[in-house]
């Protein structure tokens, strides 16, 4: 896990991540590849770019070849060319000259090949540096001249490039077209003949046109992928906007809630602070008895020849009640006697002398009664 770890971290940091990413790229390429067969794969990746290829001095006819370098048809002879035209000639074989690239393929004699080392640095800016050095480095006049270059990783410095500059007179051309049925300006590029095991890192001059396939697929799936990412950014945006538009109505649904909900809130506080009054009120009556009860055991304890002038209900301290009457009796004296045998009052007393009225005949008197709490 310790040895993992460490190379990740060089793999992070140490290194370029660039190279990191191009090799993940390779990686995840060549496995991805690895799921077709051969022929399906070729089939995949043919974007429709074929290869008119004339090998100089080996008296071989024109093979047409894919983009990988695989034959796909019979090859163009020097004969066919001179009957007919390029044009026709490939169109016999299912191409076109639009989607055709015509090579010839010279001997590396041919060519002055220039070895140097250039700065990691200047690698995007070598095809421009190179076409100058053409006139200031060498005997040639650049309108003369094609030219291409290799660039590779130096092998002793990692911040240098080596690199192969290979250059063709124009003038040569005629010659050794000689014999193929082609013409200069038939000509789209140039390439030295590949030897052992550089066969591939050969640098390819362009001559005339530098046309690419109409990638008919690839332009429709690139039209797909937009069209896909416009719907995806479409959908998006519809689905943000509802969701913004569902998100203000739930607000003001909240809003309309939370307002009912306090209404009924303080109603329901409203009704728990009434309920506690009236609860407080029952209470509160059922210590003592009603005064309607008061009134009619006064009544009833009164003889018939007294009768009241004023009777109050007062609270003397919180918790104790008493009544006072005032009026007129036969006999005032024995009226605490008969209040205290009831079982609605307790400790009745006079509370002002008895005076006789001289109008009424009778004992005027004032009473105090404490009533009785309910059991």
């Amino acid at each position: 896990m310790s040895s993992s770890s460490s190379i990740w971290r060089k793999e992070l940091f140490e290194g370029s991540l660039a190279s990191s990413a191009s090799r993940a790229w390779n990686w995840y390429r060549a496995e991805f590849f690895a799921l077709f067969s051969p022929s399906t794969l070729a089939w995949l990746l043919d974007r429709g770019e074929r290869r008119l290829l004339l090998r100089v001095g080996r008296r071989e006819p024109l093979q047409l070849l894919s983009a990988d370098g695989h034959a796909l048809a019979e090859p163009v002879s020097a004969e066919e060319l001179s009957a007919s035209s390029i044009d026709e000639a490939l169109e016999r074989r299912g191409a076109t000259r639009a989607a055709t690239k015509i090579v010839v393929e010279v001997p590396r004699e041919a060519f002055f090949v220039r070895r140097f080392d250039a700065p990691l640095a200047a690698q995007p800016d070598l095809p421009r540096l190179l076409a100058a050095d053409v006139e200031r480095k060498t005997p040639f006049v650049l309108a003369e001249v094609l030219h291409g270059h290799i660039a590779a990783p130096h092998p002793q410095s990692p911040n240098k490039l080596a690199v192969e500059q290979w250059i063709l007179r124009r003038d040569l051309l005629p010659r050794l077209l000689e014999g193929s049925g082609l013409a200069v300006d038939d000509l789209d590029m140039v390439q030295p003949a590949p030897a052992g095991e550089d066969a591939t890192l050969v640098p390819t001059l362009a001559v005339g046109r530098a046309v690419e396939a109409p990638h008919r697929e690839r332009t429709a799936a690139l039209i797909l992928a937009l069209v896909a990412i416009a719907l995806f950014v479409v959908g998006v945006t519809i689905t943000v906007w509802r969701q913004e538009r569902d998100a203000a109505a739930l607000d003001v649904e909240i809003a309309e809630v939370s307002r009912r909900a306090a209404d009924a809130r303080k109603i329901a506080e409203q009704a728990v602070s009434e309920s506690r009054l009236l609860a407080t009120l029952r209470e509160e009556r059922a210590k003592y008895p009603a005064f309607a009860d008061l009134w009619e055991e006064i009544s009833r304890v009164l003889p018939d020849g007294a009768f009241v002038s004023d009777l109050h209900l007062v609270e003397a301290r919180e918790g104790e009640r008493s009544i006072e009457i005032v009026g007129l009796a036969d006999s005032a004296a024995s009226l605490p006697a008969l209040f205290d045998r009831s079982s609605l009052f307790a400790d009745a007393k006079l509370t002002a002398p008895i005076t006789p009225d001289p109008i009424e005949k009778r004992e005027s008197f004032s009473l105090q009664v404490k009533v009785r709490r309910n059991p």
